[in-house]
């Protein structure tokens, strides 16, 4: 059967691959249109196989949240460029697979996810969704790791994006009732502890969190350090005291400077936030990615 430009042109269109490759793929089904594309959809997967061993450090943190803001995701798609990160059908890849972790209420593995039938194509898996646009873009594409919350009708999960999608925070903030968790100052709260989260990258929510040997060797740390200032030795304890302050300042979320006010802590504007509310809120729980640190980089 005569290959033509027209079955070329007509199944780069639905598949993205090259002009060499649609061709290829046609003579080898006998212009067989269905049986062409499912051979480049074989090629690709052979292609994301062979890419495997190759570094994905780039690539774009995306999150989503369900209407009621009882469900939130964070997922990471990486790839081997920053330039095939911006691109539009990588970033719209990424926002699919979010979506479809909100929509679903997945909460399993990440090896799990990529088992799950494709939202937006049924036939295909999560996985193979990928594949095929590792096959159109010819880099490897992993999905690097995904979160969910999901929370009861007292609790409240948002989402902050830095930077264009090189850092995700997801945040579930708890309220006393059903209308304290929906209340709008709740919402903005949420929202102002996810940027806090991103910008401030804590560790620990309380001091009564970090582990005593890390507070033991941060002691330690600073005692030596005020020795070879050459510091009194009668004031040596509250010096490393003063700075054990602001190791805890720097790592715990509720002693955190706030974003906007470094004069207030994190606790105090919360405490603000749960007087406007009329109830209790706190941070019950977060989770934070930066691009590339599930790869390593």
């Amino acid at each position: 059967m005569e290959i033509t430009a027209q079955m070329v042109k007509e199944l780069r269109e639905q598949t993205g691959a090259g002009m060499m490759e649609c061709k290829q793929a046609l003579i080898e089904a006998q212009g067989d249109m269905e049986r062409a594309r499912l051979i480049l959809r074989e090629k690709g997967a052979a292609a994301a196989v062979k890419r495997e061993s190759r570094q994905a450090s780039e690539g774009v943190v995306v999150a989503a949240v369900s209407p009621d803001r009882r469900r939130g995701a964070l997922l990471e798609l990486n790839a081997e460029t920053d330039f095939v990160a911006r691109n539009d059908e990588f970033q719209s890849l990424a926002k699919e697979l979010v979506q479809q972790l909100v929509d679903t209420g997945f909460e399993g593995s990440l090896e799990e996810f990529l088992q799950q039938p494709s939202q937006v194509a049924p036939d295909r898996t999560v996985r193979q969704r990928v594949e095929d646009l590792v096959a159109r873009i010819r880099e490897k594409i992993v999905i690097g790791r995904i979160a969910t919350f999901s929370t009861d009708s007292t609790g409240c999960v948002d989402t902050y994006i830095h930077l264009g999608g090189k850092i995700g925070v997801m945040v579930e903030l708890k309220a006393a009732t059903e209308a304290g968790a929906q209340h709008p100052e709740t919402l903005h709260l949420a929202r102002e502890i996810g940027m806090q989260i991103a910008f401030g990258n804590p560790g620990y929510l309380t001091r009564e969190e970090v582990p005593q040997q890390l507070i033991d060797e941060e002691r330690e740390v600073q005692k030596q350090r005020a020795l070879n200032e050459g510091k009194p030795a009668q004031a040596i304890d509250k010096i490393v005291e003063g700075r054990l302050s602001k190791f805890f300042e720097q790592i715990c979320l509720l002693d955190q400077g706030y974003i906007r006010d470094e004069k207030k802590s994190v606790k105090q504007v919360i405490d603000e936030f749960s007087k406007a509310v009329g109830e209790s809120l706190t941070v019950k729980r977060w989770v934070r990615f930066r691009v590339g640190e599930s790869s390593g980089s």
